[in-house]
């Protein structure tokens, strides 16, 4: 293992100048929590190939990459840990088992990188307002717990990022790009991209703050990963002799970005009958345990109200299993509570094929919502 990664060091640093700073505060004595800003999808590898050096750590990764061929061999050599991808189908227990689990390494002895984001950033900051996975697992994990906060910058303007095409590209594609960039550049003469890496023992900040509710903890690991000005431009050319990125411009609107779910769908809501209205925002009183007049029909479901993918799973799976003729829309069309109101009555605008369910008790699912036909 320790060749292999000091390979992939040597491979990376074809590329990016990697500067670690603070390294001593990885010294430990208990299980260590390592929780990072995910600028790009390059960044697990430099984090894990540098750090190694320091302290063994397994990352929490998504299962879209996990199973990719190749990456998933490399991803099982360092004990990655594969998570639910949000564009997928899974039960908020599914999800909540892998932060419980992740508590029980923790509990082992075993050391742990995840992202409070849980994805790479969607602008030039960070942005986990709706999380719940570090709130959870700062609030389980064993008292002896050492938190590592690591604060990356530089890589936002990379092909692994989205502010290159809004990943339009597939990772084999950035993968082959790389390659060509090496090769082009006859290897030693690849333009440098420097990546700083800071690392702060912040434990005694987290066991203070995670007292706090679920917003003011975000708000608080937020202000630490935003703590620097917003980088400035910087797409760095690929090759020694000729700039590749002059005039190359950040996307206009990246997907699930701040500015992206700021862009929602008008309906005419008089067509929703006002029981199916009231007991969805009964179901979400409960889900976020907050005031149901606090909850418009106008309301943005991630900047407003918080939901994150537990949340949009089990408001969705809520109003499936409640009524019959209910669509099934990808779960990141679901923005506001108009789109919840369309998909409770069969007009989503985009819609996914339903796995197969049991109706048979439908007539108890309908007395739940009270709906008259």
């Amino acid at each position: 293992m320790k060749l292999i990664l000091s390979i992939v060091r040597l491979v990376l640093s074809i590329r990016y100048k990697v500067k670690l700073h603070w390294v001593e505060n990885l010294k430990h004595n208990w299980p260590i929590l390592i929780l990072s800003n995910h600028i790009a999808l390059v960044d697990p590898r430099i984090l894990i190939s540098f750090l190694w050096k320091y302290i063994i750590a397994s990352p929490v990764a998504s299962e879209k990459y996990y199973n990719l061929p190749v990456l998933k061999q490399a991803m099982d050599l360092v004990g990655t840990v594969p998570i639910w991808e949000i564009t997928t189908w899974a039960s908020a227990d599914d999800v909540k088992k892998v932060f419980a689990s992740i508590v029980d390494w923790l509990k082992e002895w075993k050391n742990i990188l995840i992202y409070p984001s849980w994805e790479i950033y969607r602008q030039g900051f960070e942005s986990i307002k709706w999380k719940q996975s570090s709130f959870y697992i700062a609030n389980n994990m064993p008292e002896n717990t050492k938190v590592i906060w690591i604060r990356q910058r530089w890589l936002w303007w990379s092909i692994w990022s989205k502010a290159w095409d809004n990943w339009k590209s597939t990772f084999i594609k950035a993968y082959l790009k790389s390659i060509k960039f090496a090769f082009a550049n006859l290897i030693f003469f690849v333009p440098k991209r420097e990546v700083n890496i800071e690392i702060f023992d912040l434990t005694q900040e987290i066991n203070e703050n995670k007292t706090k509710s679920l917003n003011e903890f975000n708000k608080f690991l937020e202000d630490f990963y935003n703590k620097e000005p917003n980088e400035e431009l910087r797409y760095l050319k690929h090759y020694f002799y000729y700039n590749d990125v002059k005039d190359r411009k950040e996307p206009d609107i990246i997907d699930w970005s701040i500015k992206e779910l700021s862009l929602t769908n008008d309906y005419d809501l008089k067509q929703v009958p006002d029981n199916i209205k009231e007991k969805i925002k009964e179901k979400i009183a409960i889900i976020k345990q907050i005031d149901k007049i606090k909850i418009q029909d106008n309301s943005n479901l991630v900047l407003d109200l918080f939901f994150d993918s537990l949340d949009l799973a089990e408001i969705k799976s809520y109003i499936q299993a409640n009524i019959k003729w209910a669509s099934n829309p990808p779960i990141t069309d679901l923005k506001t509570l108009g789109d919840l109101y369309m998909m409770a009555i069969g007009m989503s605008k985009n819609v996914e094929k339903l796995k197969e369910c049991n109706w048979g008790d439908i007539g108890l699912q309908f007395n739940l919502l009270k709906v008259k036909v």
